[in-house]
């Protein structure tokens, strides 16, 4: 357990830690994120070292001089499994308004500590959490036909950076719903949760990874520490051009839209994010169940086989991509006429 604190003229700080033996080297920059004066309060998911962190944030206004009007207080917890983070949430919530209340008194934070030291909870899966955070549609119409684009990146283990500006909660909950959407027993994504400038060279060498981040310098930074750059619906190489988007992925947006629309008419937000996400759980296993079995067969792609996985001749130029990036030894047939281009962005 922790508390952040910002104070002018010296920046932010580590007010307090618990136990104090605890190595929290960095965290200041992530539980107190760039332009976090602008907002009343916010919620923030990092990797820091060897665990996770999840931090509320509050400012509260004072007539102080002293602070300049405003006392901003960040108090999280860390922890080895980000999906047990969020079983704290609330509760941090309570003790960073208490903390900008009661400055200096830290007796709420040793008790909770306490108490969930003692009491451990099983996390929930991946795709559940992604599902009760209740961001799946939001980022579904946020991104609209690229999100084809995203989950196509997804399993081709790309480094996807997304810009975000205080609150930085939304963000932190797309990039645990883009892990979701990926997520199978063949591949899976690493998600960062929210990343700044002190975390270059950490983005520098990991491989694969989601990250959201309110500080643009690192967008200046393009391929030392990323591979694809999300703002707003437009998701860019690092030269700053748009992935293009193919007939399949238009035809596949459209249908899903159609479902999503349907269900979200009655009015069940859970159920349009158990259904976005099924979707592209089924999409995923499909595909790479179809993949090994080629393998351990003929090895050619047919026609017949696009059609059964719900891709199309103009998602042959990607599929190739994915095939030899993850070695599947598997033949792709030539269409008589692809219709267009994944070209080589990627």
């Amino acid at each position: 357990s922790s508390g952040i604190n910002a104070e002018y003229g010296a920046g932010n700080v580590v007010e307090w830690k618990y136990p104090e033996s605890y190595s929290l080297t960095g965290v200041e920059f992530k539980a107190l994120p760039s332009g976090a004066h602008n907002v009343q309060h916010d919620v923030m998911i990092f990797e820091l070292a060897t665990h996770f962190g999840l931090a509320a944030y509050i400012m509260k206004q004072v007539d102080n001089t002293a602070e300049r009007g405003a006392r901003m207080k960040s108090v999280g917890v860390m922890s080895s499994n980000y999906l047990a983070l969020f079983q704290h949430e609330e509760r941090l919530v309570e003790l960073a308004q208490d903390s900008v209340e009661r400055p200096g008194a830290y007796e709420q934070l040793i008790q909770y500590f306490a108490e969930f030291n003692q009491s451990y909870s099983i996390p929930v899966s991946l795709e559940m959490k992604a599902n009760c955070v209740g961001s799946m549609y939001d980022l579904f119409k946020s991104q609209g036909v690229q999100i084809f684009t995203l989950w196509k990146m997804l399993l081709l283990k790309k480094r996807i950076l997304l810009q975000c500006t205080p609150p930085i909660s939304r963000q932190c909950s797309y990039v645990l719903c883009l892990a979701a959407l990926a997520h199978s027993q063949f591949t899976q994504t690493y998600p960062l949760f929210y990343v700044t400038v002190n975390d270059m060279t950490t983005l520098n060498y990991k491989q694969s990874y989601i990250a959201c981040s309110a500080d643009m310098i690192l967008k200046t930074k393009g391929t030392q520490v990323y591979d694809v750059y999300v703002t707003g619906s437009a998701v860019v190489n690092p030269q700053g051009d748009i992935f293009p988007v193919t007939r399949g992925d238009i035809i596949r947006y459209n249908q899903l839209c159609g479902a999503v629309d349907k269900e979200y008419g009655k009015k069940n937000t859970s159920e349009v994010d158990r259904l976005i996400q099924g979707y592209f759980s089924v999409l995923t296993t499909d595909l790479f169940n179809t993949l090994t079995s080629l393998m351990s067969g003929n090895r050619h792609m047919q026609p017949a086989d696009l059609k059964d996985i719900r891709l199309h001749n103009s998602d042959l130029p990607y599929l190739q991509t994915l095939v030899d990036k993850l070695g599947y030894d598997v033949e792709l047939f030539a269409p008589s006429c692809c219709e267009e281009h994944f070209s080589a962005l990627i």
